[in-house]
């Protein structure tokens, strides 16, 4: 009985767990990060270049901006909509043509009459472009849209695009546009709306470059750029 009792030795204690290798990893995990917070992040020593060194590239973007905007004026989009206004009433006389090639003019009759009365003399002023060839209106139209996009970077960029395409179609009209509506098709009203059109935008685009162009006093809700 001795002797089968001695080939048992007796283990003092609880049996030895499976999570203490997991639990002393994690332990070693933790003190790892504390050591980490403990220390901290080494910091740099402080030259006295970088503020300087920032301030002065703020400065020069500052004054390059500044430098830019007397030539070209500020950002102004809030006038995109009334340069795509005259890009349309110029453009819609063609589509009106792609539409309808038998009656472009019921096409702009349609139009206008959805309009509010005081924009019915618009009829008359689209249906007088019915003349203007399409290779002589499409860089019109784009050199419109470009000045459209130019007023979220430059007011008077736009007015020169706008500028540009008004001078193309007005150039249009004086050589050979007041022969073509002279012929017959066109009525008086169209004749005169014809250029009606062109004075219209010609005075819009004056007003632009006078009230909203650089060195003119403006009221501050006039700027884009509302923190200047």
């Amino acid at each position: 009985m001795s002797d089968e009792h001695n080939n048992h030795p007796i283990i003092d204690g609880p049996p030895p767990s499976n999570w203490r290798p997991i639990i002393e990893a994690w332990r070693a995990v933790l003190g790892w990060f504390g050591r980490m917070a403990a220390s901290g992040p080494k910091a740099r020593p402080w030259t006295g270049r970088r503020a300087p060194a920032r301030r002065a590239e703020a400065d020069a973007t500052s004054a390059d901006i500044k430098a830019f905007e007397k030539v070209h004026g500020k950002p102004m989009i809030w006038m995109a909509p009334f340069f795509l206004a005259f890009a349309f009433v110029f453009a819609f006389p063609h589509a009106a043509k792609i539409l309808s090639p038998e009656a472009p003019r019921a096409v702009i009759n349609e139009l206008v009459a959805r309009l509010p009365d005081a924009l019915s003399p618009l009829s008359a002023m689209m249906a007088g472009w019915l003349w203007l060839p399409w290779f002589v209106a499409l860089p019109a139209l784009l050199m419109r849209l470009r000045a459209a996009w130019t007023t979220r970077t430059a007011i008077m960029d736009a007015v020169g695009w706008s500028m540009a395409a008004l001078a193309i179609e007005g150039g249009a009209w004086l050589y050979f546009g007041r022969k073509a509506l002279a012929g017959a098709g066109f009525n008086l009203a169209e004749r005169e709306g014809a250029w009606q059109l062109l004075v219209a935008e010609f005075i819009f685009l004056l007003l632009v470059a006078t009230v909203l162009g650089p060195h003119t006093p403006r009221p501050r809700y006039f700027n884009q750029n509302m923190d200047e």
